[in-house]
């Protein structure tokens, strides 16, 4: 992507200062005379901001987050967003440690995880969500153990394209029950993603 922004700006840059009189003219420069645009100069302005759409989709976007502690469950919190309190990295600020939200800064095709555990005999349907729209769905669910050290572990992998302003995040869906969801030093349960 780079070099592209490069040759469009090294070709931006040499028309600005090659400036030649425009015949019928009394000016030096093609992009204004006598006091007015020409259709250079709007050619001009609308590479201008292209070339500024070039440089914000070109922005890095990712981050990762993860919860300090255990979530209990219950069916109070039936799609209630789950907040990933401790965030290790957050490039492009896009990701909200109060809210659990993530919210993309431009266009472009996204990569999503929802890395989720849950403690002996506990379950949890966990829900990635884009703009109010359930996209993929997990189930860690160790109620069915028998030994009291067995826990379960899930993680979806989601590609999305999203539009500036989109927003996702992560939620307990439809049920949920037994201990709690862990996130401790056996699991951690997070939410990751980055800009492809």
């Amino acid at each position: 992507m780079m070099p592209l922004l490069y040759v469009v700006t090294s070709i931006f840059i040499s028309v600005l200062q090659s400036g030649e009189q425009v015949s019928g003219h009394s000016c030096r420069y093609a992009y204004v005379c006598d006091g007015g645009l020409t259709s250079d100069h709007t050619d001009i302005i609308k590479l201008k901001k292209e070339i500024e759409a070039l440089k914000e989709k070109s922005k890095p976007v990712a981050f990762y987050a993860y919860r300090s502690g255990n979530l209990g469950t219950g069916s109070n919190l039936r799609h209630s967003i789950v907040v990933y309190d401790r965030v290790d990295l957050n490039i492009g600020n896009a990701y909200n440690k109060n809210n659990g939200k993530f919210t993309a800064p431009s266009v472009g095709l996204y990569l999503f995880h929802v890395s989720t555990g849950v403690y002996f005999k506990s379950y949890a349907v966990m829900q990635l969500v884009l703009n109010g729209v359930v996209k993929d769905i997990g189930f860690p669910d160790s109620a069915t153990t028998g030994h009291a050290l067995l826990r379960s572990h899930s993680t979806t992998a989601t590609p999305l394209l999203l539009k500036r302003g989109d927003v996702v995040y992560a939620r307990i869906g439809v049920i949920n029950g037994g201990n709690y969801i862990e996130s401790n030093q056996y699991i951690r349960t997070s939410f990751s993603g980055t800009k492809l």
